[in-house]
């Protein structure tokens, strides 16, 4: 997995260059620090990150975090500086947010990965730091937490990572990140629980995942797509994908390059053979697609538009990318407000905007001090998720000494506020 340090210090960079990819990409290293650094434990799911006064970014999980000095200062041009005016999730969508406890009956950190359902979230738990041990899912209509079953670690420094839904099946694949060589397996497990069970293993750089009803699906990290059956066998790479990489099933797409800016080009369905090159405006960066809804960044604004271009508009400059995964769900985005004065309790930690209605609603709990909050998404791999979380009773502050400032927190421990867009009704 790639140092916590290195995540830091590319989102202090995001946050001046208007947030530039994915919390696992970096500076070109040698192929096996590459491979420990790049590499996003993506189960440990609810990193949160957190805006510092001046607009600094720094990353936290629920434990302390020590940023790099010195701050970086991010201000948005004027004359749109204020926030628009947005409503608590909990408002604009109730049915939609719910409490989740933040350990489960052994004691161990649970993470949420995405809503299965109006009323399941599917929740990762830890067996050990950074280790994903079990699949668990959480009913709102019960407030219960049942188990699924267990994530096996069939080797030494095993680590699991994305997870997949399907209609049938939840999927997964593991990596030993600090090895050398590419390699790694795939695992399912029944959607209402079961024994996981073991599909194969490939020699390859493995970066997204799906399962269908019969294959699991998945693409690399220089683009291509591949299918094995359940049943496993041998890898098949699926004609006409070179470049692709797997977005939101059965969706693929390919992207202008490997920088950390690089724009999604063209989209297509991996299912029908369709394909839409997607209209960039000169320059466009961070573009992101769903099926159908496209955001980005042009000229330090956020812009939504379809794939074909139409409908694009800007938003307010007060709204910035939030991370470097800007998409959830299927038609929404996440964003992080700008406001200077940070003890404004009315402004959120982060908005969930609505592509399709621009609707927003305010996530997250804003601390007092220079430290505003965090928020986290989920982890799943076929398809955005649709969870937005945060702990409200978690305070975020700045200790400052001789060898600098620390971001450190107090309280919360409990439960998560859990916003599951699976429940948002259209």
């Amino acid at each position: 997995m790639r140092g916590e340090q290195d995540l830091i210090r590319t989102l202090r960079t995001a946050a001046d260059q208007v947030e530039r990819r994915d919390l696992a990409e970096g500076v070109a290293r040698r192929r096996r620090a590459r491979r420990t650094r790049q590499r996003v434990q993506v189960l440990l799911a609810a990193v949160a990150v957190v805006a510092i006064a001046g607009g600094t970014t720094a990353v936290l999980s629920g434990e302390d975090r020590q940023p790099p000095p010195p701050a970086v200062t991010v201000t948005p041009s004027a004359p749109e500086t204020s926030v628009p005016k947005t409503r608590p999730a909990a408002e604009l969508w109730p049915q939609a947010v719910v409490k989740v406890p933040v350990k489960n009956a052994k004691g161990w950190k649970t993470y949420p990965v995405t809503g299965l359902s109006a009323t399941e979230v599917l929740l990762v738990a830890n067996s050990a730091f950074e280790k994903a041990g079990r699949l668990e899912v959480y009913d709102s209509v019960s407030g219960t937490i049942r188990v699924l079953g267990d994530i096996p670690s069939p080797r030494k420094k095993y680590y699991p990572q994305h997870i997949a839904v399907g209609a049938e099946y939840i999927a997964w694949y593991g990596e030993t990140p600090q090895d050398s060589d590419d390699w790694a397996d795939f695992w399912i497990m029944p959607r209402e629980g079961g024994k996981a069970r073991r599909v194969g293993e490939v020699a390859a750089d493995v970066e997204r995942i799906a399962v269908t009803g019969d294959s699991l699906v998945w693409s690399v990290k220089e683009g291509g797509v591949y299918r094995m059956p359940l049943t496993g066998g041998v890898p098949e790479r699926l004609p006409g994908t070179d470049g692709l990489r797997l977005s939101a099933w059965p969706w693929a797409a390919a992207r202008s390059g490997d920088r950390p800016d690089a724009n999604q080009t063209r989209v297509v369905n991996l299912e029908t053979g369709q394909s839409s090159d997607v209209s960039l405006p000169e320059g466009v960066r961070v573009m992101q697609c769903h099926a159908q809804w496209c955001v980005g960044v042009l000229d330090d604004r956020v812009i939504v538009q379809r794939v074909d271009g139409s409908e694009r508009k800007s938003l307010p400059r007060a709204l910035r990318p939030h991370g470097l995964r800007l998409l959830l769900g299927d038609r929404y985005a996440v964003l992080r407000p700008y406001e200077p004065d940070r003890n404004q309790a009315e402004v959120p930690v982060a908005v969930v905007y609505d592509l399709a209605t621009g609707l927003m609603a305010g996530v997250g709990e804003r601390s007092a001090g220079p430290v505003s909050g965090g928020v986290g998404t989920g982890a799943s791999s076929s398809a955005p998720s649709t969870t937005v979380s945060w702990d409200a009773d978690l305070q975020y502050y700045e200790k400052c000494g001789k060898a600098g400032c620390t971001v450190k927190t107090r309280g919360g421990g409990k439960e998560y506020t859990v916003l599951n867009l699976a429940a948002v009704t259209r």
